[in-house]
């Protein structure tokens, strides 16, 4: 499978979900989408970095993208902190309104939030490594 196919079902599930899970769910699989993009993307341009590890893979690839330097990196490393931040948020924060950003939202306003986040985010990664990542997901994990 494609990492991308996981970021266009949330894509699918931004433009067409009416439930509010809907739209949480569709910020979850456009972070993790991209997420691994970002993982595949990243091993694909430093084929000898070293694993992530299992239990701190999220936080370790932001770390990775920050030690780079380049200017699309410390982009890919904001948005995809961002959207990460959105994901746990949309998963966990279930009760009254979702506060991001010192503001308030509705699900539907932070699932359009995280659109244009992932949006730049996919196009910051395009800046990286340009070209899709292949079926059979390659992201080291020890």
């Amino acid at each position: 499978m494609k990492p991308l196919d996981f970021y266009q079902l949330g894509v699918r599930l931004a433009n067409s979900g009416r439930t509010e899970a809907e739209h949480r769910a569709a910020i979850g699989r456009l972070y993790y989408g991209l997420h691994h993009e970002a993982c595949c993307r990243y091993f694909r341009e430093n084929p000898g970095a070293q694993p992530l590890g299992r239990g701190s893979r999220h936080a370790q690839l932001i770390d990775r993208y920050s030690a780079l330097r380049a200017s699309p990196t410390q982009r890919i490393r904001r948005l995809l902190r961002q959207l990460s931040r959105m994901r746990n948020i949309s998963d966990y924060e279930l009760a009254g309104p979702i506060r991001y950003q010192k503001r308030d939202h509705n699900a539907v306003q932070l699932m359009r939030t995280a659109v244009v986040v992932a949006e730049g985010l996919l196009a910051a990664l395009e800046d990286f490594s340009p070209g899709e990542s292949e079926d059979g997901y390659h992201c080291p994990v020890r």
